[in-house]
């Protein structure tokens, strides 16, 4: 099985109910006032603009493969979901300072465009609560049960406060050097945070055991480890035709992915001082200097201690999958997921 195949015809039933949430928040802005038309307008837009939706069709895959069905209230549930993701989305790029998402501008930047960026960051960041809070609203008109709606409502709220502490870790790293304990302590609530709120929200909802809740719990964290450490590489050693993305544009932020954890970690110290020396003026690298830190994190062994790290999640990940009493071919599913991201490892070298 092929994973993406998978995300392309769920993604289909998903969209659709998105496309009519979407719909009545702009027409509910509109009649508020104009300019909040305008703002959920553009946010649809953002939200729409394409990606497999992974984070929702994770849900519906786990509701389907403990129930054997996909029903109009999982369906909802998982709009919440990928509203809920967004939210996240938008406050990373307004963070991150980023000026593209999926090729185009992104929100703050679109909302800025008359006015000035502080403008542009409020709203953007008042818009990403607006989406936390229609997705909880998702969730409760979704018509399950009431005690079934509490667990998935303190699911999405305790996640979305473990991802927002992740993240003031992850700026904190901006500004200090940790050790790998430390990244794994901010790692466990990033990724993982949003794949444990993908997946126990669908064995939630289905009624899961207690044992298989403990096994989804497990591998969510395996695979949010697993991705992460992936996504990092792909940003440091993809090219920008591969990524659309300049590379190295996390390190170029003084961010401290773990195979750069790594490298300071095993470097000599005049190594060591000239990487500090260019993360620290915090802007894009340029050529010479990307394919020198590139080569320091190859030479040194970082990127091949990384891949094994990324690989042995991913390992653990699979095992845990096959363990619960999902049906085979929603097991089937995440195997493939979780093998494309150790695979893909070896496109970067």
């Amino acid at each position: 099985m092929d994973y993406t195949d998978v995300l392309d015809s769920y993604g289909t039933i998903i969209e659709e109910d998105l496309k009519r949430r979407l719909d009545e928040m702009v027409r509910d802005g509109q009649k508020y006032h104009p300019f909040l038309g305008d703002v959920y307008d553009a946010t649809r837009e953002f939200v729409l603009r394409g990606g497999r939706r992974l984070s929702a069709c994770s849900t519906l895959i786990v509701y389907q493969g403990f129930t054997d069905k996909i029903d109009e209230r999982i369906v909802r549930v998982c709009t919440g979901i990928e509203l809920y993701r967004h939210s996240i989305l938008i406050h990373d790029d307004i963070v991150d300072a980023e000026d593209k998402r999926r090729g185009k501008e992104t929100l703050h930047k679109i909302i800025a465009v008359g006015f000035d960026e502080r403008f542009g960051v409020a709203s953007a960041m008042f818009a990403g609560n607006i989406l936390y809070a229609l997705a909880l609203e998702c969730l409760l008109e979704s018509g399950f049960e009431q005690n079934k709606i509490a667990d998935a409502v303190k699911l999405l709220a305790t996640e979305f406060r473990a991802v927002n502490e992740s993240q003031i870790l992850d700026m904190l790293f901006e500004y200090k050097n940790p050790d790998v304990k430390e990244w794994e302590v901010m790692a466990a609530r990033r990724a993982a945070s949003l794949f444990k709120a993908s997946l126990l929200a669908g064995g939630l909802l289905a009624s899961a055991s207690k044992k298989d809740l403990e096994l989804l719990h497990e591998a969510a964290r395996h695979i949010g480890f697993a991705f992460d450490i992936q996504d990092d590489i792909i940003d440091t050693f993809a090219t920008l035709e591969q990524y659309g993305r300049v590379p190295c544009g996390d390190i170029g932020k003084r961010k401290k992915p773990l195979h750069i954890i790594i490298a300071l970690q095993k470097e000599a110290q005049q190594k060591k001082k000239r990487l500090a020396a260019i993360m620290q003026e915090g802007r894009i690298l340029e050529g010479a200097e990307i394919e020198y830190v590139r080569s320091m994190i190859r030479d040194c062994g970082a990127l091949d201690e990384a891949k094994s790290i990324s690989r042995k999640h991913a390992g653990q990940a699979e095992e845990l999958i096959i363990k619960t009493g999902m049906n085979q071919d929603a097991k089937d599913f995440f195997i493939s997921f979780i093998r494309f991201v150790n695979e893909s490892l070896d496109w970067y070298k």
